[in-house]
């Protein structure tokens, strides 16, 4: 009888490791950059009250997928690096992923994507009114002293249209150069402009210009083609989104950052 007892707590702690492993399976990092209002890190901008004191990376993109993962059983964890490294770590397979990666052809070479999580616009940024009685496209550049910041889409975009360009190391440096420096515009993502323009104060001052071009508009998450297991990760995300988009927590944490919904909604479904 004690024998059998002994086999029974044996197969109890062999089945309840198995658990424990299948738990820790299910938890997986992606990285990403401070980039309010899609990937905002804590230690930068205080988190607002409802978002878990455990969490130290929050935003629109990251609480998108950080629900949608839930929803399988997923644990998501963020971390900040630089881009520059993490584009190198996804070529490389040494990470899972990125966050807000816009798809662009050379990111295609190295990482499958999900479906698409929110809408990127690209925009023009200079002194208040520069652009105002111009035709805001590409071909505007070519007056103009034009800044993009180092590693980011833009200056794909820039170097397909052949359009000569200074980079600048971060935004802030960006809008800084345009403000006050001898640069008129700063090509860059619209959303993450407006919002750090405003948390510094100096968005009276700009202006802020819609460019439309046939480059992605949207932010799917990257996940790197030489990663293990990657192509289930991407799917199991895509699962999850189909999910918050169902029963109504898409729509909530777009509200909760004061982005309009209906203009997004047809992120998850729209195709390259």
């Amino acid at each position: 009888m004690q024998n059998m007892h002994k086999i029974q707590i044996a197969c109890l702690l062999f089945f309840m490791g198995l658990y424990n492993q299948n738990l820790k399976a299910q938890e997986i990092t992606l990285y990403g950059i401070h980039f309010p209002p899609h990937v905002i890190d804590s230690t930068i901008i205080s988190k607002p009250s409802f978002i878990d004191t455990n969490k130290s990376v929050y935003g629109l993109d990251a609480d998108l997928v950080r629900e949608a993962y839930a929803t399988q059983g997923v644990v998501v964890n963020f971390e900040i690096m630089s881009w520059r490294r993490i584009m190198r770590d996804v070529q490389a397979g040494m990470i899972l992923g990125a966050i807000t990666c816009r798809k662009v052809s050379p990111r295609a070479q190295f990482s499958i994507f999900s479906e698409n999580i929110t809408l990127s616009a690209h925009a023009l940024v200079t002194r208040k009114q520069l652009l105002d009685d111009q035709a805001i496209s590409l071909a505007t550049l070519i007056n103009y002293k034009t800044v993009a910041v180092e590693g980011w889409s833009q200056t794909n975009v820039l170097k397909d249209a052949e359009i000569p360009f200074s980079i600048v190391s971060n935004l802030r440096q960006g809008l800084n150069v345009v403000l006050r420096r001898d640069q008129d515009v700063l090509v860059v993502e619209r959303d993450n402009a407006i919002f750090t323009a405003n948390k510094i104060g100096i968005q009276d001052q700009l202006s802020f210009y819609d460019l439309t071009v046939d480059e992605s508009n949207y932010y799917p998450v990257c996940f790197s083609k030489e990663y293990p297991d990657a192509e289930k990760w991407r799917d199991i995300l895509n699962k999850g989104l189909e999910v918050i988009k169902l029963n109504g927590v898409q729509e909530r944490i777009f509200q909760r950052y004061g982005i309009f919904y209906d203009s997004m909604n047809q992120s998850l479904v729209a195709k390259e």
